[in-house]
């Protein structure tokens, strides 16, 4: 199977355009409503752009901001709540920037204004009415901290819903059906998922190989071929052994895929296919603990979708289940 082309917009370096504004956007009309509380009120936007998720998408983006953006981002992030009252200029002056810094970071996130930006907001912020507990420590409740876990988990998953893209996750499953080998390079907490990749992929006859080992991983990237997939798992995407790996399997010809949080990350710039986990991790100490779930949503996503469209992978499945079924009591 030959490598997916790199100029497509769901594949290589420019994966997830969509999440920047597009290349040419009008400035606002004279008198429209861009949030100082000067003007006529602006007609509502499209209905696209009011949907939920603002948030989601916004942390993927963090790392990658300018500066001046970055910290409109986290003072969103940390107040999204309040900033669907202020207006451009209060914004600007509470994260020291100015009000066309506010326009672009809106902008980026695919709005045609401050304005649209606070709409989807507000809905967002409504429809998560409940505030999600993230700190664990000092907690001697179980039944607190199991609610707690729980209730981050599902909104990670529901955050991934939004972030995932449709197109890039079937891509995805096209060429692992497609595989003649697939590797699979994850270190540290990523690790754990590569390894629960190759059992799943293993389970419907995919021939998939885990490597967690950094040296091994280059040396294996090394062996691919055109017809060959590498998958790499990196919640930050900034692992620098993964990167390297993947790097490594991209220039010997095999399609790389990679599972990550951040969209515009290292290991996206080498990835042929970027798949967006999201991630609202419980924290004790205010370190993040867990937040893992996502990523084990898209590997079984990845599992699903290659067994629906192979008949060989029923076969395989129920083959190694009766392997098994002696080993049970």
């Amino acid at each position: 199977m030959a490598a997916l082309p790199a100029a497509s917009p769901q594949i290589g370096g420019d994966f997830l355009q969509m999440t920047s504004a597009p290349a040419a956007i009008a400035a606002p009309p004279a008198g429209a409503d861009t949030g100082t509380g000067s003007g006529p009120r602006a007609t509502p936007p499209p209905r696209h752009e009011v949907a939920a998720g603002v948030l989601a998408r916004l942390g993927s983006l963090v790392p990658s901001l300018r500066e001046s953006e970055r910290k409109i981002a986290e003072y969103v992030l940390a107040h999204a709540g309040e900033v669907v009252y202020l207006s451009i200029t209060e914004l600007a002056d509470r994260t020291g920037t100015s009000e066309a810094t506010v326009i672009r970071f809106a902008r980026r996130l695919d709005y045609t204004g401050y304005a649209a930006l606070k709409i989807a907001l507000a809905l967002e912020v409504r429809a998560a009415a409940a505030t999600l507990p993230t700190e664990l420590a000092g907690s001697n409740d179980a039944a607190s901290v199991k609610q707690g876990v729980i209730r981050l988990s599902i909104e990670s998953l529901r955050d991934t819903a939004q972030l995932l893209d449709d197109r890039a996750l079937e891509q995805a499953i096209a060429a692992l059906a497609a595989a003649r080998r697939i590797d699979i390079y994850g270190v540290g907490s990523s690790a754990v998922i590569a390894g629960r990749a190759y059992a799943t992929f293993m389970q419907v006859g995919l021939s998939a190989y885990a490597i967690t080992d950094s040296h091994l991983q280059v040396m294996s990237a090394t062996q691919l071929r055109a017809g060959d997939v590498a998958l790499a798992i990196s919640k930050s995407g900034s692992s620098r052994d993964t990167v390297e790996a993947l790097q490594h399997a991209r220039d010997a010809g095999a399609t790389c895929i990679c599972i990550t949080r951040f969209a515009r990350s290292p290991i996206a710039q080498v990835a042929h296919v970027t798949l967006l986990a999201a991630s609202r991790p419980a924290t004790v100490g205010g370190l993040p603990m867990f937040g893992d779930i996502a990523q084990f949503a898209i590997v079984e996503m990845l599992v699903a979708g290659v067994a629906a469209r192979n008949e060989s992978s029923v076969g395989a499945l129920a083959r190694g289940r009766q392997a098994i079924s002696a080993k049970r009591f």
